[in-house]
């Protein structure tokens, strides 16, 4: 059975306060959100959302959007069995994709440090930093954990990320000096605890690398692109790829826009949300492409529908269809023959296909068609393009993620002929 995420239903709750366990003992904000309190004057709209794993809750995510716009987290946890399988990333950074959707700056979340400890790594590995530690004047409870998480909606080249961190560091309260291609910070002294004191820390590019001290290590674009999701870093050699499926493959492979069922009212009762959890795999041909790296944008295109949604890569191989085929045998949706198609025929690359997989899944609101994309870049190629520019996407992505288009204009557009010709 294929986990889901989903939007909570009555039957849920009792699960749901078991997985918080002691946090809800102590807390009022989070006793205030699971009895719908409607008081809090600064809420705009609730979200809970569970993770279900063979018909058993093993993660829950509890959320509040302010009216500053940022996004409070009363609670979330997620079991050893959604751990054990790796699930407990994939729910948080499907969380984190629907507050990139409402075009959130800051998420917080403050929990006990007795139920912190359950979920640090989760919330580090996607991004959240810990903002700081209040200690509780009762005996018997516990500190209180912050951690916070930062999402920028920028593309920066790799020539301007010192001057990026720079920015950012000053924002969370650093001392920073910048002499030529090096950039020193450090906490301020006013903010450091006492009998504590910070040296000077660095980040200086060398040569192709940028490199973090101490310990000495290169600063990864991966990395930044987690702390600060969506933010895109672009490299000199970089270009988002593009894959291009087949209409009748890509119902069983991706999600697909669906505008006559989205629903922006995130209000506890009136979310549909509804998400499997399968394998984010696609195979495509193996060349073509300039460099691949973890992190790197992808735009998904369907054969007579259109650019359809985009994702980012976290992972990539060449492999060979029969093993590839076999290794994915319990899944219909890959048949041999069809990834067969999607060989090599010569070269150092001869009898394989390019698998990628891939994380931050987001279909568009509308498909762009190829009448539209043609209209950004006249050269424009599905069949036989495998990259695309930074500028082609990003304006692709604007494209499809705009409010739901009118169907009578895209009636309209089909009469005139501007609608996807292509060929499946």
């Amino acid at each position: 059975m294929i986990p889901v995420i989903r939007s909570v239903n009555e039957r849920d709750f009792p699960e749901i306060e078991r997985l918080l366990g002691n946090w809800m003992l102590t807390d009022a904000l989070l006793k205030n959100f699971l009895s719908n309190d409607n008081a809090i004057s600064n809420v705009v709209d609730r979200s809970i959302s569970v993770l279900e794993i063979e018909g058993s809750i093993e993660g829950v995510s509890l959320w509040s959007r302010l009216t500053n716009g940022e996004i409070t987290v009363a609670g979330y946890s997620v079991t050893e069995k959604a751990k054990r399988a790796a699930l407990d990333v994939k729910f948080l950074k499907q969380e984190i994709l629907e507050w990139a959707k409402l075009k959130i700056t800051k998420v917080s979340l403050t929990a006990p440090e007795t139920e912190a400890h359950q979920f640090m790594n989760t919330l580090r590995s996607c991004g959240f930093v810990c903002e700081g530690v209040s200690w509780s004047t009762i005996s018997d409870q516990p500190n209180s954990i912050r951690l916070c998480k930062k999402l920028v909606y920028e593309t920066i080249h790799d020539s301007n990320v010192l001057k990026f961190l720079e920015e950012t560091f000053i924002s969370w309260g650093y001392e920073t000096r910048v002499d030529t291609d090096t950039l020193f910070y450090r906490s301020k002294a006013d903010y450091q605890l006492p009998f504590l004191f910070t040296a000077w820390h660095t980040i200086a590019r060398q040569g192709t690398q940028i490199i973090v001290s101490p310990p000495a290590r290169p600063l990864d674009p991966y990395e930044l692109e987690t702390l600060f999701f969506p933010l895109i870093v672009t490299g000199h050699q970089d270009k988002p790829l593009l894959v291009t499926i087949d209409k009748k493959r890509a119902v069983g492979m991706i999600e697909l826009p669906q505008p006559e069922r989205r629903n922006d009212n995130l209000f506890i009762g009136e979310n549909v949300r509804s998400q499997k959890l399968g394998r984010n795999l696609v195979y495509t041909f193996p060349t073509g492409f300039q460099k691949i790296r973890k992190g790197l944008p992808v735009l998904f295109y369907v054969n007579r529908v259109g650019a359809v949604g985009e994702a980012r890569i976290e992972s990539w191989s060449f492999e060979d269809p029969k093993k590839l085929c076999k290794a994915l045998y319990d899944d219909e949706k890959y048949d041999l023959d069809h990834i067969m198609e999607h060989a090599e025929v010569s070269g150092p690359k001869a009898g394989k296909v390019l698998v990628l997989g891939y994380e931050y899944y987001r279909a568009f609101n509308n498909p762009v068609m190829l009448g539209e994309m043609k209209r950004l870049d006249m050269e424009f190629n599905p069949q036989r393009q495998r990259s695309i520019s930074y500028d082609f996407f990003q304006s692709v992505s604007e494209t499809g993620n705009q409010q739901i288009i009118d169907h009578d204009t895209q009636a309209g557009s089909r009469e005139r002929g501007e609608l996807d010709v292509d060929r499946i």
